[in-house]
């Protein structure tokens, strides 16, 4: 009987513990439901809220905020709101007292002399084009932004080439300030081929640039920039070619230095060159530095290229690096026909 009744005891202890696991498992069952449905409905008020406050954002946008203010509302707001009307372009009111620096001229002795005040109303108008009348390796050197070059003497020629540019365009020619006439032969010349809208800056380089104006520099073509590097040893030096040589010419880039003997130079030579003797160049080179660190320096002589060499390596040795050699230079400039200065007692190459 002892034995049965712990028998029974046994057995009700092992149905108990199925079913306390039983009722344990279904607690943490409807905990986990009740843990999902709750985050459902918080993540669903939550989104609805996000949209309200979007919509509230969009129908009133602050006219002024902080930036973390902006940032919150410019997806929202970009997206939302059509794409703005192009802004206009910017005009450019002329001030009552300068218009008459925009209109035509009756005569030329009335056109006007300005200085850099109207100057620079003229330039932030965009409806002026200023004209360097200095020389052109002056221009090279700096000159007012956007300006173009109009040498003197090559005025009606340059003038003929920019009839496209200059159209309903005020002209505003300039050189080396008060006491330089450039500039007003400049003007004439312009107003002489129906430019009517021409203005005199009087105080020209000089002023813009005591009033540190901005300015700018001359930039050769790509083919042409080597020209202008220092050579990087004496077996470096470049010989050029004519038409290397007659760029720098024309645009006034290199100092031409003829470097054979004064009696020679004084028969013939490359009309502007000046006369530097290899035989005296070092006794020479104090009184000529400034001139040779301005500009690369081109150098020929009459004969097979020999003394050109010899002045060459004197100049590198002597710190000026910008060197350029011109071998055979007067026979080939003479054929091309450029500008060759001959004394009146030297005749002129027989025509073969």
């Amino acid at each position: 009987m002892a034995r049965k009744k712990k028998a029974k005891k046994s057995t009700k202890k092992q149905l108990k513990k199925p079913e306390i696991l039983t009722g344990v498992y279904n607690i943490i069952l409807k905990s986990i439901i009740i843990v999902v449905v709750s985050t459902v409905i918080a993540l669903s008020y939550t989104g609805i809220r996000i949209a309200v406050g979007a919509d509230k954002k969009i129908e009133s946008i602050p006219v002024s905020g902080t930036p973390e203010v902006a940032s919150d509302t410019i997806i929202a707001v970009s997206e939302a709101l059509p794409s703005p009307t192009p802004t206009p372009t910017k005009i450019y009111h002329i001030p009552l007292k300068y218009r008459y620096l925009f209109k035509d001229q009756k005569k030329k002795e009335d056109i006007p002399k300005i200085h850099l005040e109207e100057a620079k109303v003229l330039q932030e108008s965009g409806k002026a084009i200023f004209i360097d009348a200095r020389g052109p390796s002056e221009y090279n050197d700096a000159h007012i932004p956007g300006a173009i070059s109009i040498p003197v003497g090559d005025a009606q020629n340059k003038i003929q080439q920019y009839k496209e540019l200059f159209k309903d365009k005020v002209l505003v020619p300039y050189c080396h300030g008060a006491g330089c006439h450039l500039s007003d032969k400049v003007a004439y010349a312009l107003y002489d081929a129906g430019y009517k809208k021409v203005v005199i800056y009087f105080g020209g380089w000089p002023e813009w640039t005591q009033a540190n104006m901005p300015v700018e520099k001359y930039e050769p073509p790509e083919q042409f920039k080597h020209l202008f590097e220092e050579a990087a040893s004496e077996k470096d030096i470049k010989q050029i070619t004519l038409e290397e040589a007659k760029f720098l010419y024309d645009n006034g880039l290199a100092n031409i230095i003829d470097v054979d003997t004064q009696e020679n130079y004084n028969k013939i030579h490359i009309e502007r060159a000046v006369t530097i003797n290899v035989d005296k160049m070092k006794d020479m080179l104090r009184g000529y530095d400034y001139f040779l660190k301005q500009k690369p320096n081109v150098l020929y002589c009459h004969g097979r290229g020999g003394k050109s060499k010899q002045a060459a390596g004197i100049l590198y040795k002597e710190g000026y690096k910008k060197v350029l050699l011109f071998i055979n230079a007067l026979p080939q400039w003479e054929k091309a026909g450029y500008p060759i200065w001959r004394s009146p007692q030297q005749p002129p190459p027989a025509q073969k």
